[in-house]
């Protein structure tokens, strides 16, 4: 039975397409810089922080984005494996990728140590996505060339194949019925059909008609009826999903996007009812517009998550052979 996180890890991975503190990179730094640690301290959450070093001597982008993959995907593992939970502060969202990777790795070496015969299926995960993209490109369907938008395919085996297996924990992940986004909205119809294909699910955002859509009702219907309370789960916050009358929180702002109250009671309900087993915070520009205030934004999300994560501990709830009970 996989031990619960006794403290959390923060991985942080300040990078672009492999570049250091370039653009979405100083997402992270702002985030910290603005007092994350201390709020969550403030909790009684014991902080470790672990740092994914420069991978600057990787041939292009792809090579360093790659690298920056292994490399989370080590830190992920190693977190778990330490009993502790990773939060995972990255400039790039297909970061997620590589935690979707570790996290398999880890339950599987967990299984191996203690004779537990898993198949792949065993090992899958669940996705809630807080995010106004889809990431679901291959390059033959991707149109504005950015590779970022391309995480997702490549989890699940489409795209990258050869790369994504030098990634450690990869086998291609599988998403029909046990992936939920909140808040997308900014698709073309080939990518909405390629989501529906797929066998995922949305709590949708909208399409600039100025009608308030409450997310976090229709977010909590699904997660008191669906599966995520009972598999592991991988949650995801893309920061543009915030809607655009924020500023611009990266080059990719959007209307009909969550707002920050929804946004702060959808992720404190994700950590009370979903079997949360890492967070990745991303794709935020300080310097794009109000960097300040969307960090903040950020900080109440997180801070709001792990408090629900806490809550749970009180409960001492069992799901699925996990034993929530001292998660963090």
């Amino acid at each position: 039975m996989p031990v619960p996180p006794t403290g959390l890890r923060i991985i942080f991975t300040p990078y672009h397409v492999g570049l250091r503190n370039h653009r979405v990179g100083n997402g992270p730094h702002r985030i910290l810089a603005m007092g994350l640690e201390k709020k969550l301290q403030d909790l009684g959450v014991k902080i470790d922080i672990t740092e994914i070093e420069p991978v600057d001597d990787y041939e292009g982008e792809i090579g360093r984005s790659f690298e920056v993959l292994r490399r989370v995907s080590r830190a992920v593992m190693q977190a778990v494996l330490s009993n502790q939970f990773p939060l995972v502060l990255s400039g790039n969202c297909m970061a997620s990728a590589g935690v979707a990777c570790g996290l398999r790795a880890a339950r599987a070496r967990q299984a191996q140590e203690e004779n537990e015969e898993v198949g792949n299926g065993d090992l899958d995960l669940g996705f809630i996505y807080f995010d106004a993209h889809d990431d679901l490109d291959s390059p033959d369907v991707n149109e504005n060339g950015y590779f970022d938008a391309m995480g997702l395919s490549m989890l699940r085996g489409e795209s990258w194949k050869t790369l994504m297996r030098s990634v450690p924990g990869f086998e291609p992940f599988e998403y029909a019925g046990r992936f939920l986004y909140c808040g997308l909205r900014d698709q073309s119809a080939v990518q909405r059909q390629r989501v529906i294909e797929a066998g995922m699910h949305a709590v949708w955002g909208g399409d600039g008609d100025g009608e308030k859509r409450d997310f976090a009702a229709q977010l909590a219907v699904i997660l008191n009826e669906g599966i995520y309370g009972f598999i592991p789960t991988l949650v995801h916050l893309d920061l543009d999903v915030l809607d655009e009358s924020y500023g611009k929180v990266n080059d990719y702002p959007s209307p009909g996007g969550i707002f920050e109250e929804d946004l702060v009671s959808c992720l404190g309900l994700v950590g009370r009812k979903a079997l949360s087993r890492s967070l990745t915070v991303c794709s935020f520009d300080p310097d794009a517009g109000d960097g300040d205030r969307i960090a903040k934004i950020a900080i109440r999300a997180v801070v709001a998550f792990v408090d629900g994560l806490l809550e749970m501990e009180k409960l001492g709830v069992d799901r699925g052979g996990y034993i929530v009970s001292g998660v963090l």
